[in-house]
This record gives structure tokens, sequence and C-alpha cells, in this order.
């Protein structure tokens, strides 16, 4: 994780879904002072929550109450009073990170959260040995780690969201997690015994 995107104000409620805080957003467009509940908080960027949350405009900055300094982002999709927000330092470490050569490329995918419950349809239009970009709509709705599938490919491939707003989206490609692993892990945070093939111990019949 780049030190940069850790020195953030709200780095102490960082992967932790279900951790929320109040704070006050101050939007330097307008000037306009917002009160609201931060939550879903990445490396890369939150989640903002206000019935005022349509006072904001693009280039914001964060107060966590318990902080003396704020944190800048930029605001990349609004759907009810929901905000999708990218912290202004993330944005820079993607820029850095996007030196790596990328193809223009036009590669059906379908978008969906682990469970598979969520999905969507998109196009690859962009992509690199690290990440890529895709062209879809509806992806406000997904969660910050997805799989992505895709003909060209024989098993699907989990990424996360560096960035995103209603209709398009960068993502970082995690080659090193698999659905396989992540079933694994699943089954043992839920205390599933894995098959060792041992002998059948069902009890019998008795005649």
């Amino acid at each position: 994780m780049n030190s940069e995107t850790q020195s953030h104000g709200l780095c102490h409620l960082q992967d932790q879904p279900d951790a929320e805080e109040e704070v006050v957003v101050v939007d330097f467009d307008n000037l306009a002072v917002v009160n609201a509940t931060v939550s879903n908080v990445s490396e890369w960027g939150c989640r903002l929550v206000s019935v005022d949350i349509g006072r904001l405009y693009k280039n914001i900055a964060i107060w966590p109450k318990a902080a003396d300094t704020l944190v800048k982002a930029h605001v990349t999709s609004v759907k009810g009073n929901d905000a999708a927000v990218v912290f202004a330092k993330a944005e820079k470490s993607v820029a850095d990170k996007r030196r790596e050569k990328r193809n223009n490329v036009s590669i059906p995918v379908k978008i969906a959260d682990l469970d598979g419950i969520t999905e969507i349809t998109g196009t690859i239009i962009d992509a690199g040995k690290n990440g890529c970009k895709i062209s879809a709509k509806g992806l406000p709705s997904l969660p910050e780690e997805v799989v992505l599938t895709m003909s060209k490919f024989d098993k699907p491939v989990i990424a996360e969201f560096a960035w995103r707003n209603e209709t398009s989206a960068g993502l970082r490609l995690l080659w090193h997690r698999t659905l396989e692993h992540e079933d694994e892990a699943d089954e043992e945070d839920a205390g599933v015994p894995v098959e060792d093939g041992g002998e059948d111990t069902a009890e019998q019949p008795t005649a």
C-alpha cells in the first residue's frame, strides 16, 4: 500500500466496511459546508451520505471531527443521498501507475460482486498488465472488489476499483487472488470442514 495514501485522516476507518463516522465536508467550488457520514473507506476513496449531498460539486475536503487536517478529495458520482469519492493523493498514485503501457482494446466483459449477486455488462476500452479501464452503466452499484469475466480468459479475474463514475471506471487487477481462494477462506471462516478423503464415518444402519 502506498504510504502517501495511508496518510489520509480516515485511516482508522480503512478497510472496515461497517465502520462509519460523522464528518464535515467543505466544497471548494461553491464554499458549501455539509454535514455527512463517511463509510466504506479504502486507500483510494470512500462513500459520503448526506441529505445535502447535492450541494457538493467536484473538489472537496473532508474534515474528520477528531483530526486537525482536511482530506482533499474529488466527487466522482452522486446517486440519491450518496456520493462516491476518490482521495486526491490516490488519484496521483493512480496516475503514476498508469505510466505502464496501455493498449486500446474493445473486449466485452461482465463485472460482478464476488458472490455473483449483482452483475453488469460492459467493455474494456484500454488494458495493461496491472489495470484496465472499462465502460459500463451502473458501476456505483458494485462493491470495491469485483470479478471480471471475459470470454478470452479461462478464469475470472478479481479486481478493485481505483476510481469510477456512472459510465466508466479504472480497475487494478489482483492477479494474486482467485475465486478458489475466496471460497476456501469463506469456508474456513464459517468453520466448514474441508474434505480430506478419509473414511466415511457416517453411521451405518443396523441389521
